[in-house]
């Protein structure tokens, strides 16, 4: 009897395995082979205990397919390219080392979200909140995130290379280490942000408020700050090699003392660099 049974088992998790692949088979409406797994389990545990349960247990740990993304391709879970989240409360949802590329979170709840490690390369994040979210070791690439709210966002180690943040958030962000080449912070507001170690190559910080934000270490070779607020902000050890602090507000020479200038950094009127 415990051969049969170990046969239908396995013809079971066969089709529990088709059923969790084919897209369509995991919908709200009853599936057929979890009925039938079900009734083969109630009449087995009066053999064996043992083999009731492991009925119960078959598709515990199978594969499931995501949602469809614009294509309407279904994808299996971690791969959300493309998908539509726009306007969607998803509070501390778990994205870690998921596939988002693409993927539309337009004014969508995010904050204490786990992207870590997620692979998000022209995400649309616009007008998003994704206050205290967790982004670090993530690849957002060009994503757009205009007007979102990234405030005491964690993403350390992120690839942010060409990505907007025009008009933003980042507010107190621990963003170190990070790479914002050529990104966008124009109009960003991002007091207390800290940037330490971070890549900041060429990047748009025109007219944001960077009040108190932390640059020690920084590269920051070709970046703009025209308008942009730099009140008490900290320059230790950054690399200002042919930055332009032109028309930047409330910067001193005391900011820039410990900094590493050369002949084509550009600084307001009355205020000096070390080159070095």
């Amino acid at each position: 009897m415990k051969i049969v049974a170990l046969i239908v088992l396995f013809m079971i998790m066969a089709f529990s395995l088709v059923t969790a692949i084919v897209p369509g088979s995991q919908s709200r409406g009853n599936n057929p082979v979890q009925g039938i797994q079900k009734e083969i389990s109630r009449s087995l545990n009066s053999v064996d205990d043992g083999l009731g349960s492991a009925f119960d247990r078959v598709e515990a740990n199978l594969p499931l397919p995501g949602k469809k993304n614009k294509a309407g391709e279904v994808r299996l879970l971690m791969d959300h390219t493309g998908v539509d989240f726009n306007d969607q409360d998803l509070p501390k949802s778990n994205f870690a080392s998921s596939i988002i590329s693409d993927a539309q979170f337009e004014r969508a709840l995010l904050d204490e979200a786990i992207l870590e490690g997620a692979v998000g390369e022209e995400t649309h994040f616009t007008r998003a909140r994704m206050a205290g979210a967790n982004l670090t070791a993530g690849a957002f690439a060009k994503s757009d995130f205009t007007g979102a709210e990234l405030r005491e966002a964690v993403a350390r180690a992120t690839d942010f290379e060409k990505a907007v943040f025009t008009d933003g958030d980042i507010s107190f962000a621990a963003l170190s280490g990070s790479n914002f080449d050529g990104a966008k912070m124009n109009g960003a507001y991002g007091i207390g942000a800290i940037f330490v170690d971070a890549t900041l190559t060429n990047v748009d910080f025109r007219g944001g408020d960077f009040t108190g934000a932390r640059f020690e270490m920084a590269k920051l070779r070709g970046a703009v700050f025209e308008g942009a607020d730099l009140t008490k902000a900290v320059f230790d050890g950054a690399n200002i090699y042919g930055t332009d602090f032109r028309g930047a507000l409330n910067l001193t020479s005391e900011q820039l003392l410990t900094a590493c200038a050369n002949t084509e950094t550009k600084l307001p009127e009355g205020v000096a660099a070390v080159r070095c």
